[in-house]
């Protein structure tokens, strides 16, 4: 059996040598690569599940984020409502206070008409010191009726706006 391996020529047992390393090299190669393959849709699996994760933690992120601006909206809009029905009180009992004073000025009018009606000159005579210094009061009254006025529809409006912004802003903190 010697003899018949003589018989080839050497340089054909190079090329079988090399086909021979050809095909183990080839064999581990393909070994190599299937095992890539297998990670690589190991890998391609896992980052899918990461992106999917990923993609869910941001919807809920944004659907909070949604909530709460909706929540902060309703609190500032709830506050703005209530100033609204704060200020419109505040400005109905200045129409109350300004009916009030009104009457006033009516039941003054009236006791100089009664003092004038009188008819005695030593009531006239009275009567006219006294519409002097009635006319007086009733002009004192009446600006100090419209300062009044004034100075509570100011400091309502003031209060309620600062009430106003406290409300909205516990809204915006969440308290």
């Amino acid at each position: 059996m010697a003899a018949w391996l003589k018989l080839v020529p050497s340089w054909a047992w190079a090329s079988a040598a090399g086909l021979v390393l050809t095909l183990v090299v080839g064999g581990v190669q393909q070994v190599r690569v299937y095992g890539l393959q297998v990670s690589l849709a190991n890998e391609q699996s896992a980052h899918s599940s990461y992106r999917t994760e990923v993609a869910e933690r941001d919807r809920r992120a944004a659907m909070f984020v949604i909530q709460e601006n909706q929540r902060r909206q309703a609190a500032t809009e709830k506050a703005d409502a209530e100033a609204q029905q704060q200020l419109a009180a505040a400005r109905g009992d200045a129409e109350r206070a300004g009916s009030a004073l009104e009457r006033l000025k009516l039941r003054l009018a009236a006791a100089e008409q009664r003092s004038r009606d009188a008819g005695n000159s030593i009531t006239a005579q009275l009567g006219q010191a006294a519409e002097d210094a009635a006319r007086m009061r009733a002009d004192m009254l009446g600006r100090l009726g419209e300062a009044v006025r004034f100075y509570a529809a100011v400091a309502d409006e003031r209060g309620v706006a600062g009430a106003t912004c406290e409300k909205a802003y516990e809204g915006l903190r969440g308290e």
